[in-house]
């Protein structure tokens, strides 16, 4: 029974006693943990001047964000994280977390504004890129692909979040990334961890900016094969497996203003100086040309997010 000073819980002074100590405890380590939240802040605060140091600034608009986010870099901590977690504590939970200091300090350390495609039909989308880019990014929201590309072409947002290629779809906003070095690229994919409880969680996203990509040990590439003439789907995936490459899909279709465009992914990290993108073009002749239009790096597997199993 409780005592009459109210120490006790009902089954005893002690257990009220070790309930304050615990308490106590968990206050000490949440003081800790802020410390070290805080020693996280300055240490991001200085990796931004950092980097403006090597690519000076020259304003306050979100394209400048390009210089400071490193996706290749946030792919790598989180599967460390992930593959050094022990717990109860679920490493998705873990992962978002994450997910939210990172997207926080990356504001620190310089503009940044996320465009979105999120027509009221999908808006599933947004769900994906505020569980990626945090609480208090901020998100625009257009109801067509190819207003939030122009976002990130014109400086209006730092990056885009764009549904995944369909086989289905007319007028491929990939297309809009073939042409030219200076254009934005694909740098990541989404979701990266568990979706939770976001609207229609089987949604995939791409996400579309300036930033460089760079390797991590398990990577995909998007290419896109321009020809004059129609290549077969098989051709062009022979001629991939004669370098070594593996294709995950391979999407086209014709143009009648434009050439012939085949968007392919691929296993592996590709950019757009890879000696591989040429001995492609050899193969397949008639004039064609492969561009690389970006990279991602693999999101979590469901493996890789499972958590301990319940004890008894």
């Amino acid at each position: 029974m409780q005592g009459p000073n109210g120490t006790g819980d009902g089954s005893g002074g002690n257990s009220g006693d070790e309930l304050v100590r615990l308490r106590h405890k968990i206050d000490a380590i949440d003081s800790q943990l802020h410390d070290l939240l805080m020693q996280r802040t300055e240490l991001a605060v200085a990796v931004g001047a950092a980097k403006a140091a090597k690519q000076p600034l020259t304003g306050d608009s979100p394209a400048e964000g390009a210089k400071f986010i490193r996706p290749a870099r946030e792919a790598k901590i989180l599967r460390r994280l992930t593959a050094r977690h022990q717990g109860k504590l679920p490493k998705s939970v873990v992962v978002r977390m994450w997910r939210e200091m990172i997207s926080a300090l990356l504001q620190v350390e310089g503009p940044f504004a996320v465009a979105v495609y999120a027509p009221a039909s999908q808006p599933g989308f947004w769900d994906v890129a505020r569980d990626h880019y945090g609480s208090r990014v901020k998100l625009l929201t257009f109801s067509r692909v190819d207003r939030a590309l122009s976002a990130v072409m014109d400086g209006s947002a730092t990056v885009a979040v764009l549904p995944f290629p369909r086989e289905d779809e007319t007028g491929p906003w990939w297309r809009r990334l073939v042409g030219s070095a200076q254009l934005p690229h694909v740098i990541a994919r989404l979701p990266f961890g568990d979706p939770g409880n976001q609207r229609n969680p089987d949604l995939q996203a791409l996400v579309v900016g300036r930033t460089p990509t760079e390797p991590t040990d398990r990577d995909h590439s998007l290419l896109v094969l321009e020809t004059a003439e129609p290549v077969s789907r098989s051709t062009f995936r022979q001629a991939l497996a004669g370098v070594g490459l593996t294709t995950s899909f391979i999407h086209g279709g014709r143009d009648q203003l434009e050439a012939d465009l085949n968007l392919a992914e691929v296993a592996g990290y590709i950019d757009g100086h890879d000696p591989r993108l040429g001995l492609v073009a050899s193969a397949l002749g008639k004039g064609a040309r492969l561009h690389s239009i970006g990279s991602y790096a693999e999101p979590l597997t469901k493996e890789e997010l499972a958590d301990e199993p319940s004890g008894h």
